[in-house]
């Protein structure tokens, strides 16, 4: 399956550092990534449920949404990763020997991920999670210099003392489960426990979402706990970043889905998780308002954004009507695509400016306007301004505060989401006209960079048509994520 196919390209990576070699491993690991994958994808949403073998590896809906999300993501990162990792080498920023550590950390950091969306395990999502902060913490890292290496160490304390407290908190649903089901795996797998969720102790039980949610929520990058996130997506290679905001927080985002459909069957019910959701939603949109507007360093920009649509994606399950929950599970489909081509467009400008300071890139539509283009479709997805995809999402989200009675809360986040929209379109009207700089350098811009815009013309399509079959898929999705397993 996907996983052995992720592992064994990450052990081929070694092999050779030579360029050739590695384009063709990665794109044959690509194809048969995507093949098996997309298998498994069909077989899940066509039965409403897959086991591989005994029933170790498992998928439904929720992990075939985000098996989707991980596949077009590599495909795209690493596919770019070709033409700018060779510039970073010819620009000396690392010797090409230390080439084939990057796509095997690329790889291994894959394999994790699969493995989280692929196991019915809650202890095995908890070593999946785990393994994928020491995979990145050396892409973090990975150019060497004091400022990468700093923000590696900050990445890795933070995101290990976050998962310790996950780590508590499925101790304490393991202890309150064994008593019922047996000292076993089966006191983990989710497929069973919504069987006997109403006989949990309900106080080691919430303590337990408690401490897995707050656990989680670090490695998603809810605030107040996002400190590690703008310094490792600032200092990361660009690709690694793509994958970082687009995958990882996902990855961390699934697995508090998981406790949370299981805390809505017990005595606890869907307002406790629910309202812990929400407000570390709010709390992430709101702080980040002066963040964004303030931010003089362009990647750091994009990674206070993704704290922004992480509180966004909170909020939208948090609410669990299933109208925002379809928002909120499209809209993990759409920042994913949207933030993956912003730090892949802003990664290629970086690297032609030589800087990341907003205050030193300007005159981009006249030096290149292909990339200029790509970065006004980006702001207008990442803004969610209509007509694109990410605009329907927002509105299903925030349109469900009203109408569960949160009116108040409703208008805050329309207030922080337009004030957001005015600090972006302020920096990236700098950046776009005006003279460049003099010692900004303008090597020529091929045609070809249009095709970067790949995933924002998804975006702007399911802006204005979503296909039957996806929407039947993000139906699946909702009953899963309201109504269990």
């Amino acid at each position: 399956m996907f996983i052995g196919v992720a592992v064994i390209a990450a052990v081929g990576m070694l092999f050779s550092a030579k360029d050739t070699y590695l384009r063709l491993l990665n794109s044959v690991a690509l194809v048969l990534l995507t093949l098996s994958g997309g298998w498994t994808i069909r077989q899940t949403l066509s039965q409403g449920s897959y086991a591989y073998g005994p029933g170790i590896l498992y998928w439904d809906a929720l992990s075939a949404l985000l098996l989707s999300v991980i596949i077009i993501i590599a495909v795209y990162v690493i596919i770019f990763s070709f033409g700018y990792m060779e510039e970073e080498v010819r620009e000396k920023k690392f010797p090409r020997t230390r080439l084939k550590w990057y796509y095997f950390w690329i790889w291994i950091f894959m394999a994790t991920m699969l493995l989280v969306i692929s196991t019915p395990n809650l202890g095995i999502i908890w070593v999946g999670i785990e393994g994928t902060t020491l995979a990145t913490t050396l892409l973090v890292g990975f150019y060497r210099n004091k400022q990468a290496i700093e923000a590696a160490w900050k990445y890795l304390i933070l995101c290990v003392v976050g998962i310790s407290f996950a780590l508590l908190g499925t101790m304490l649903l393991f202890a309150s489960v064994a008593p019922l089901l047996g000292q076993s795996l089966n006191a983990l797998d989710w497929r069973i426990l919504p069987g006997v969720a109403s006989q949990l102790d309900p106080t080691l039980l919430r303590l337990g979402v408690l401490f897995a949610i707050v656990g989680y929520g670090a490695k998603v990058g809810f605030a107040p706990m996002n400190a590690w996130l703008p310094d490792a997506h600032s200092q990361a290679p660009s690709p690694v970043s793509a994958l970082l905001s687009a995958v990882l927080l996902n990855c961390a985002l699934y697995a508090i889905l998981r406790w949370y459909s299981l805390a809505r069957l017990t005595s606890l019910g869907p307002d406790f998780v629910g309202t812990i959701l929400i407000s570390f939603g709010l709390l992430s949109l709101g702080l980040m308002v002066g963040f964004i507007l303030l931010q003089k360093d362009v990647k750091r920009l994009l990674a206070y954004s993704s704290v922004e649509h992480m509180g966004i994606l909170a909020i939208g399950f948090g609410l669990g009507t299933k109208e925002a929950v379809w928002g909120a599970s499209l809209h993990l489909l759409l920042h994913g695509l949207t933030k993956a081509n912003l730090f892949v467009i802003i990664g290629k400008l970086v690297q032609k400016t030589g800087t990341r300071e907003i205050s030193k890139i300007r005159g981009i539509f006249k030096a290149w306007p292909y990339t200029g283009l790509i970065m006004v479709l980006g702001l207008l997805s990442i803004t969610g301004t209509p007509p694109f995809g990410t605009f329907r999402s927002e509105v299903l989200i925030f349109s469900g505060l009203f109408k569960t009675g949160h009116p108040l809360l409703g208008f805050m986040s329309f207030l922080f989401l337009t004030v957001i929209f005015a600090g972006f379109l302020y920096h990236f009207l700098q950046m776009l006209y005006g003279a460049p700089h003099a010692d900004q350098q303008q090597p020529p811009e091929h045609v070809s960079t249009l095709a970067l815009a790949i995933p924002l013309l998804l975006v702007l399509f399911l802006g204005l048509f979503i296909p039957e079959s996806l929407n039947q898929a993000l139906n699946q999705v909702v009953n899963v994520i309201l109504g269990g397993v």
